[in-house]
């Protein structure tokens, strides 16, 4: 659960600072750091006093194992029963520590997708080019028209949760209308506009279309 986070952390951040840590795993900043500790002297990450941790080759493959599992579980749940996104989310946390060939055999029932619903790639299957070319909509300048491609996910899913009630989902069409210091104002296919706070922006990656 550690690793995975860190994980997580890393797609949105680029790496996983004690703070968001802290509030990711909803522990006193002096766990974090004795956790941080222990998982150096394993050599499962990497850290730098004042900037964050990175998981190391070996962490990463050992975290990428757990998040590949979650990914699957999630589409077998919104995918084969229907169930709404967040709920899935959660749900798949619980279902990570099914043994390896579960995953395996479901993996093959429901045709080897290569993402999960939020659109991020399952370990171990090479990105399309669509996730590859994307980026967060904090990159893009007034006046781009993005198609949404993926949402990154926290592990407790109310990042996504948060995102999803804005009437952001993806395959959607939005167009960048401003810039203040909350966020981005964007305005989505429907015509609806609404205000992305930057701390979700950096979460919604999409390609330019225009």
């Amino acid at each position: 659960y550690k690793r995975q986070a860190i994980y997580r952390l890393e797609e949105i951040f680029g790496e996983a600072k004690t703070t968001t840590l802290t509030s990711e795993l909803g522990v006193k900043p002096a766990t974090v750091t004795k956790m941080i500790s222990k998982l150096a002297e394993r050599n499962l990450i990497k850290w730098e006093p004042y900037r964050g941790a990175r998981l190391s080759e070996k962490g990463r493959a050992i975290a990428e194992k757990i998040v590949r599992r979650h990914r699957i579980a999630e589409y077998f749940l919104v995918k084969t029963l229907g169930m709404d996104f967040v709920k899935a989310h959660r749900y798949a946390h619980m279902m990570e520590h099914l043994p390896e060939e579960f995953f395996e055999k479901l993996y093959e029932f429901l045709g080897r997708p290569h993402t999960c619903p939020h659109g991020n790639p399952i370990p171990g299957v090479k990105p399309s080019k669509d996730i590859l070319d994307s980026k967060p909509l904090t990159r893009y300048p007034l006046g781009s028209i993005v198609k949404v491609v993926r949402v990154l996910c926290t592990a407790g899913g109310e990042v996504i949760a948060d995102i999803y009630r804005l009437g952001i989902d993806i395959g959607k069409k939005v167009r960048i209308v401003g810039f203040n210091d909350r966020g981005i104002a964007i305005e989505i296919d429907n015509g609806e506009k609404t205000l992305v706070e930057y701390r979700y922006a950096i979460a919604i990656y999409g390609i330019p279309i225009n």
